[in-house]
Formats: C-alpha cells, structure tokens, sequence
C-alpha cells in the first residue's frame, strides 16, 4: 500500500509538471501528439484526432510530446516556428505549476490547520509519551509549586527545572480536579540538549491565518526548499554528500512509502517539497533539461542566434548524459535498499 501511495505521489507531480507543457502548447496552438505519464512500453491510450493520452509500464516519469521541435521539422505551427516568448512560456510552465502546486499544498495546510497560540497558565496541555512524568502528571493539571518555588506562569516552569537540573526527580504541588496534591515526579534527560525536562506542553488555543498571511507563509516555505535544494546540489557537487546519501526515483518512493504511515499531512507536506525539488532541477540550465532548453530562447529573445543543429546537439549530449546519471542514480538507489 505505501508502494502504491509512493507511486501517487510521483505520478501526480509529473503529472502537473507535465500538464503545464501540454496546456500552454495547446493555448499556442502547437501540435502535440502524445501526452503520456510514465514510461517504457504503452500499457493504456486513448485517441483523439490531435493527441494520443497513453499510460506507460514504468510510473516514473512522463512527457509531453510538441512536434516541430526538431531542427528541420516542417510541422504546422511547430513550436520552433512559434516566436520565442510563446517557446519561453511552453518550456517554463511546467516548473511554474510544479511551484504552485507545492503553494496550493502548503497553503491548504497553513491556512485550514492555523497557528497554535500556547496559553501563558501553568496548566498541562499533554505530556510526552516518552517522558517518565507521563504516569505522574495528566492533562488539565495546574502547577501551582515546584520545590516550594511558586508557578504563576507557564514559563517559570522551565526556568525552575532548568535551577534543578542535576535533580533526577523534583517535588511537584499541583490542583488536579479540584484537589491539591504534593507529587514526586522524575525528570527525563533530553537527548538533544543534555538538559532534564519534564516532557510536558501548555495548553494552547489555535488561531486562523488570514489569506494573506497564510499566502507570505507559504511563500516563504517554497522558497526556504528552494535554497535547500540548490545547498544540497552544491554540496554533491563539491563532493560533501556520501554516495549513500543520494536518492534516486526508487529512494523517493521508500521515503514517500515510509511518510505515509504517519499520516495524510505528511504526505502531502512531502509532495509539496518533492514537487518544488523537481521543479528547480527542471529549471537547472543543463542540456536536455527545460532549464537548458530556456538558456536558448533567452538568447535568441535578446538577439543572440545559435544554429539550431549545434543547439540540437548539445541537447542530445545533454539527454545521453541524464540517462548515465538517471542510471547510476536508480543503480545506487538499489544498492542502498539491499545494504
């Protein structure tokens, strides 16, 4: 089940990368005779006069074929017989939807889920499974003292542990119901600071993000993966990230496969973030890439002519180069899962 939610995942990122070619081909009029999701051999086609919609046997991947992209096509309304800014448009849109889809995704979860507003009262809001006070302490307990020293706010509650911290456990008056009780209570020892804790959270109270705020919030996000993604880049580059490290298609769907068992919203957390991955390596200005095939019509916008054969070329090196690399990737991916 994981495998097949992993698959989903996939499938719908390059499904709206995708279907940003083909709209924006359509809206220019170009001809496009197959859109197909996924790839190798047809599993499923169906027929209209101007464009074959296929399924194909391995779901990773997809593409939108535009005729009149090659260098001496002579196809009507070809996209190399478009003028530059509609070729611009085409080759772009698919990156442009891979963002928006990650905002429409962040923005749902955003503005449906709020923002968590932690009350200033002493008063237990949860406590952590794995903390040792979680047999000790319950839900609507008020802290009143912790080693005689008075708790008036949710934050002098830190600040006492943080006086006690070599204790192992500590001396707890608390109004449970009603009813005062003295309690002794063990601390747990925070793997992430050395630090004794209680493992307890406040109350809290949720409020709505307004429109705007929760768009700057979204924004915001999409643009921290971005700078995360182009980090990670070049430090594979550079050579700091292990071979190990690198996660091709099949790793992506362990990971996706693995995050569907805590939930829908981590899933779709992690489509939003897979999604604006896969946009920016589109839009890295490599042969073969959209980013690549961008670089060109930039330059032929501001004058600069490139001989559409030497051009052709490139991008065919390019493709050679991206089938080396998506095989080394896909190899490695199942060296990871046996080792």
């Amino acid at each position: 089940m994981e495998i097949l939610i992993a698959i989903l995942v996939l499938g719908i990122i390059i499904f709206i990368h995708e279907l940003g070619h083909f709209l924006t081909a359509k809206f220019f009029k170009m001809p496009v005779s197959e859109f197909s999701i996924g790839m190798g051999p047809q599993v499923y086609s169906y027929d209209t006069v101007k464009t074959t919609y296929s399924f194909r046997a391995i779901p990773i991947g997809g593409y939108v074929n535009i005729e009149g992209m090659e260098v001496d096509s002579k196809v009507e309304d070809g996209f190399n017989s478009k003028p530059a800014y509609a070729r611009f448009i085409v080759l772009i849109a698919g990156v442009f939807m891979n963002f928006l889809l990650a905002f429409i995704i962040m923005f749902s979860s955003i503005y449906s889920n709020g923002k968590y507003i932690p009350s200033e009262k002493p008063i237990i809001g949860d406590i952590f499974k794995e903390a040792k006070a979680y047999e000790y302490l319950q839900k609507k307990d008020k802290v009143l003292e912790i080693e005689g020293i008075k708790i008036e706010h949710w934050n002098d509650i830190g600040k006492n542990l943080k006086l006690k911290n070599e204790n192992e456990e500590v001396q707890m008056k608390i109004e449970r119901a009603g009813e005062i009780k003295d309690i002794i209570v063990p601390l747990t020892l925070d793997p992430n600071s050395d630090r004794k804790m209680l493992g307890v959270l406040p109350e809290y109270s949720i409020e709505k993000f307004s429109i705007l705020e929760a768009s700057k919030l979204s924004i915001k996000s999409g643009v921290r993966i971005v700078e995360d993604t182009l980090t990670g880049l070049k430090m594979m580059i550079t050579g700091k990230v292990k071979r190990d490290e690198i996660s091709g298609p099949i790793g992506i769907i362990k990971v996706v496969g693995e995050a569907s068992k805590e939930g829908a919203s981590i899933v779709f957390w992690l489509m939003a973030l897979l999604s604006v991955n896969i946009g920016v390596l589109n839009l890295l200005p490599l042969p073969a890439l959209d980013g690549g095939r961008i670089i060109f019509v930039l330059l032929e916008m501001i004058g600069v002519r490139v001989n559409k054969k030497v051009e052709e070329r490139i991008h065919t090196a390019g493709m050679l180069i991206l089938f080396g690399l998506i095989i080394f990737i896909t190899t490695n991916d199942i060296f990871n899962i046996i080792k």
